[in-house]
């Protein structure tokens, strides 16, 4: 058995690093001694769980002072011991707990259900404390940086930043250290060991900071993990056909518009540099500068001068870039063996703990109402993809909290909402439409004329008819802004509290109604498990949840699901819309002419 001895504020912490079959008992009587709970963690070959041959190298059990580290990349008793460990254990903290349950389940074969009911959670548990990122004034949710405030600036930059250390010496990037990293290593063996430690300690130091409002949502949050990580770990089988030939499409495209630019004088379409002088030469200046002081050509520039063939040759050569690499080349570098791809859900990804959707499947950045990506995910054999998604579920939500009678009239007897905000501020539908959204999202006049293309007067006039017509939407918005004013933060109709920032009280709406929303889909989620929809759910999407379901009862169960989706908040119905796609996810956003057999046929008993 190695020891490594580490100071920690004046306390000394023991790492104990199993090195051999005849440490084991060591081991076996820690984890019998502290049964009631330990932190616990593992390192990994990458982060890539679902390939073939992927490798739990270590597993780390820990309290507060000590942690034993396990070479179960060495298999035998080392891992059989862990196995043991995990699943002797009442209680488990951990940071990021759903990585490590995913693992377990697929190199291991320890079912998740079997873990997440005993995982406690420091990075959910944090959130719930203060739920900003560093970058929005809070302290963040990795391990460095909740290490780094409430336990040790020491620790957070001689050991959990010590990768970066240790892969120079290596002569590797950190990305690529974890594969070939020796087991023995001792700075790894400290790097780990102290994983557990630091998650024990985290737990301890941050359930009772929770405020007493959101005690009730610890348990909602973990099972919510729980459903979101079933979900990763089913995956959504993937077309490949039909990805390799729009990923060529692409380049094709990407290539016939670099070859434009350097005929027109523009060797690199992604150099800024390049590109500033290039669209200056040509008499299309830019009024901004990026950070470095390069003339700054955004997409905004480009498209306001599409009539010169250099802007459209940039603009859409870089988009065709984009659109290849973030879609079709991701799906096909990070697919599994068996074609699946296994989206990263992040069930509590924003500051009002809006889900976040990214890896694999980054599907909060598909286009919206465009077949072009969603076509490359298929139902498995014998099944169809179904959606439920939310009617206006921000809107909804709104007259909800805000109690506003004439929204939740307007609701009640499924009025226009946007024409009446249209008529009171005398716009169009469509600006209405936009004034009701930005109200929602905190946007104001600017914004408004933007996005809908109108003058400042009659921005103005529209948001002004919008709260005319909707008084009790202001008056809710002013009773957030002076609670945020006074408190620094507002506490959601689910206890939820959110901090505002001092210079941006008027965004106290937008978080009560997002958070809300999210609480919403996320409450809808868990009815759906308990009523046993879990192994057809593939994706929660904003307000959406995507599904496949037998062919023969899709349209059945995905109605079921509708009705299982509903709620009502204050006497408004949150309700729900119902829609049969077909094989593909694709077949929902096709015209009627593209459809395959199959399709036609769901669509017409739909219908």
């Amino acid at each position: 058995m190695k020891v490594i001895n580490y100071d920690i504020n004046g306390s000394e912490v023991r790492i104990n690093v199993v090195e051999d079959e005849a440490d084991l008992p060591e081991f076996r009587r820690f984890v019998v001694n502290n049964r009631q709970a330990l932190g616990f963690d593992t390192e990994t070959d990458g982060l890539s769980w679902w390939e073939d041959g992927f490798r739990i190298r270590l597993a780390q059990f820990g309290n507060a002072y000590e942690s034993y580290v396990l070479p179960t990349e060495r298999g035998g008793l080392f891992q059989e011991d862990a196995i043991k460990a995990v699943g002797w254990v009442e209680k488990l903290a951990m940071q990021n707990g759903t990585y490590d349950i995913l693992c377990m389940d697929r190199v291991w074969g320890v079912p998740a259900e079997s873990v997440f009911p005993r995982l406690v959670d420091s990075r959910i548990t944090a959130h719930l404390v203060d739920s900003r990122g560093r970058k929005d004034g809070g302290i963040g949710h990795s391990l460095e940086e909740l290490t780094r405030h409430y336990v040790s600036a020491t620790v957070a930059d001689e050991v959990k930043a010590s990768m970066t250390v240790i892969a120079k010496e290596l002569g590797v990037k950190k990305a690529d250290i974890w594969p070939v990293i020796p087991l023995e290593h001792e700075g790894f063996n400290l790097y780990a060991g102290m994983d557990p430690i630091l998650s024990y300690r985290l737990v301890k130091l941050l359930k009772p900071k929770i405020p007493a409002t959101a005690r009730k949502l610890v348990r909602y949050e973990h099972e919510l993990a729980a459903a979101c990580a079933y979900m990763v770990r089913r995956g959504i089988k993937a077309d490949v056909p039909y990805i390799e030939e729009r990923a060529a499409e692409l380049a094709s495209t990407e290539h016939h518009y670099k070859d434009i630019a350097a005929k027109l004088g523009l060797e690199n379409i992604n150099s800024p540099k390049q590109v500033g002088a290039a669209v200056i030469s040509r008499g299309v200046i830019p009024t901004e500068t990026t950070p470095t002081g390069q003339p700054k050509v955004d997409d905004h520039l480009l498209k306001a001068h599409m009539d010169d063939p250099l802007c459209e040759a940039i603009y859409r050569g870089k988009k065709a870039a984009k659109a290849k690499s973030t879609w079709f080349d991701n799906a096909l570098t990070n697919r599994d063996s068996e074609d699946r791809l296994h989206a990263s859900i992040n069930s509590t990804g924003a500051r009002t703990a809006r889900m976040s959707i990214s890896g694999a499947i980054p599907a909060q950045t598909f286009p919206s109402g465009d077949s072009l990506v969603r076509r490359g995910f298929v139902a498995d054999p014998g099944m169809v993809i179904c959606a439920v998604d939310y009617k206006a579920q921000e809107l909804r939500v709104l007259a909800a909290l805000s109690g506003d009678k004439a929204m939740k009239k307007a609701f009640r007897e499924e009025a226009d909402l946007h024409q009446i905000t249209a008529d009171a501020a005398e716009v169009d539908r469509k600006t209405g439409k936009m004034t009701n959204f930005l109200t929602v999202y905190g946007g104001g006049p600017a914004a408004l004329m933007s996005q809908a293309g109108v003058t400042r007067e009659v921005a103005e006039r529209a948001i002004k008819g919008f709260f005319k017509v909707f008084p009790g939407v202001e008056k809710y918005s002013e009773e957030l802004q002076r609670e945020a004013r006074r408190k620094g933060y507002i506490t959601t109709n689910t206890g939820r509290r959110l901090y505002v920032d001092k210079r941006r009280p008027y965004a106290a709406l937008n978080y009560s109604v997002q958070s809300a929303s999210r609480d919403v889909t996320g409450r809808a989620i868990l009815r759906l498990v308990e009523a046993g929809y879990g192994p057809f759910m593939l994706l929660p999407v904003h307000d959406e949840v995507i599904f496949q379901f037998p062919e023969e009862q899709a349209l059945r169960a995905t109605e079921k699901a509708a009705q299982i989706m509903k709620e009502v908040m204050s006497g408004v119905l949150i309700d729900t819309d119902v829609s049969v796609y077909g094989k593909s996810w694709g077949c929902g956003y096709m015209a009627e002419g593209q459809f395959c057999d199959l399709c036609n046929t769901i669509h017409r008993e739909a219908a």
